[in-house]
């Protein structure tokens, strides 16, 4: 299912202690580098505040680049932090293929 502007503050709490990858995070998720630069400038460069904001834009669907769910959100967060904290989110959120996609565009390559 897709995700909305109020699933935010429970995809927070999940991402909230990558803060410090935000705006790599953001890049994965279809968050336009503009848009990137101009949270970071509003928000001081403080990284939890910076992902917050990131996150409700890329729920806002400013781009449809990566459409907000929990699979897309589990693919930027394996290729940012790691596959076994992706996993971790995906068994919670019952997510059984986020890494396939992934897994062919490897191959591709």
């Amino acid at each position: 299912p897709l995700l909305g502007i109020n699933d935010l503050n429970d995809i927070f709490q999940e991402c909230k202690q990558f803060s410090a990858k935000w705006d790599m995070i953001g890049l994965n998720l279809g968050v336009a580098s503009t848009t990137i630069a101009i949270i970071n400038r509003d928000n001081a460069n403080n990284c939890e505040q910076c992902m917050y904001h990131m996150l409700a834009k890329w729920l806002q669907r400013e781009n449809e680049k990566c459409v907000p769910n929990w699979r897309s959100l589990c693919q930027s967060l394996c290729a940012e932090v790691g596959k076994s904290t992706a996993d971790q989110i995906a068994e919670k959120y019952y997510v059984t293929d986020y890494s396939e996609e992934k897994e062919l565009n490897d191959k591709e390559k």
